[in-house]
C-alpha cells in the first residue's frame, strides 16, 4: 500500500457500514428470538449501532495500524480481521450478557463474521483494489 493515509481515510466509512450491519443484524436476531417486532427493536438497533460504532472506530484504528505496521497483504489482513473481531465480539458478549465462555451464543457469529468481512472489504481491500 502506498502509505497509511489512504487506509486511515477508510476508517470511518468502514466503521459506519459495519455498525449499520451489526445493528440491523442484532435487531433482526432479537426479533426472531422474541417473535415480535416493536419499538424495542428500534432501541436495540440504536444501542447496537452506537456500541458497534465506538468499538469499530477504536478497534478499526488499531487493526489498521497493525496492518500498516506489519505490511500485511489482503489475505493475512482478512484473517487478522476475522480473528480479532471474533475475539472482541465474544469478549463483549461475555462482559455484558453471559457468565462464561460456555454461555456464548453461536448467533453472534452470524453478526461478527459478516461484520468483519464488511470492515475488511470497506477498508483494507478497498485501498488494495485502488492500487
Amino acid at each position: 500500500m502506498r502509505g497509511t493515509q489512504p487506509l486511515f481515510h477508510r476508517l470511518f466509512p468502514a466503521a459506519f457500514a459495519t455498525s449499520v450491519f451489526a445493528a440491523l443484524a442484532h435487531a433482526g436476531l432479537v426479533a426472531i428470538a422474541a417473535r415480535s417486532i416493536g419499538l424495542e427493536l428500534v432501541y436495540i438497533a440504536s444501542l447496537s449501532f452506537v456500541v458497534a460504532l465506538v468499538v469499530a472506530l477504536l478497534g478499526g484504528a488499531v487493526l489498521l495500524a497493525v496492518v500498516v505496521a506489519l505490511k500485511l497483504k489482503p489475505v493475512s489482513s482478512l484473517l487478522l480481521f476475522l480473528i480479532v473481531i471474533q475475539v472482541i465480539a465474544i469478549r463483549l458478549e461475555m462482559y455484558f450478557f453471559e457468565g462464561g465462555f460456555n454461555d456464548v451464543s453461536w448467533q453472534y457469529g452470524l453478526i461478527s463474521v459478516p461484520a468483519s468481512l464488511i470492515a475488511w472489504y470497506r477498508s483494507v481491500y478497498y485501498v488494495y483494489r485502488e492500487k
